[in-house]
């Protein structure tokens, strides 16, 4: 083995170590920033209003479309295989988070148009197709673990 080739074998293990290093940082700022949103959304519910509910129902969705983005994190520290079905998951999740948003507000204000109409329509139709893109999904993953035992 040649000196260039192992000052790349080295190089190499530094950067796969940083990479984790920084996989690690960013798991730990997700979480941090989950506990900041919770504290300030239950230090911040003082009245009880539908404006107060729906801004706590948003921040929870928020919480956990955030705590979706963890996973894949996660999975690539414990070295699993990567998988695509937590980003289905925060897809579905904001467009039910959009749906309910749209759909509380215009009951706050009792007024509905074509456009928040047209807007429910649409995030409705991408939480389906994402919701059957998840279904096939996990059946493919179902069927090649099946294939490979």
């Amino acid at each position: 083995m040649s000196r260039f080739e192992r000052w790349m074998q080295s190089f190499l293990r530094v950067l796969f170590r940083f990479d984790i290093i920084l996989h690690i940082l960013v798991a730990i700022l997700l979480i941090a920033l989950v506990l900041s949103m919770a504290f300030y959304t239950v230090t911040h519910f003082r009245v009880y209003s539908p404006k107060m509910v729906l801004s706590v129902i948003d921040d929870v969705m928020l919480m956990l479309i955030i705590l979706e983005l963890l996973w894949p994190v996660l999975r690539f520290l414990r070295k699993e295989p990567f998988s695509l079905s937590p980003f289905i998951y925060v897809g579905i999740i904001s467009g039910v988070r959009r749906i309910l948003s749209i759909e509380a507000a215009a009951s706050i204000e009792h007024a509905r148009d074509y456009y928040q109409l047209a807007e429910i329509g649409v995030s409705v139709g991408v939480v389906l197709v994402l919701a059957i893109t998840l279904l096939l999904y996990e059946k493919s993953r179902k069927d090649s673990a099946f294939d490979d035992e």
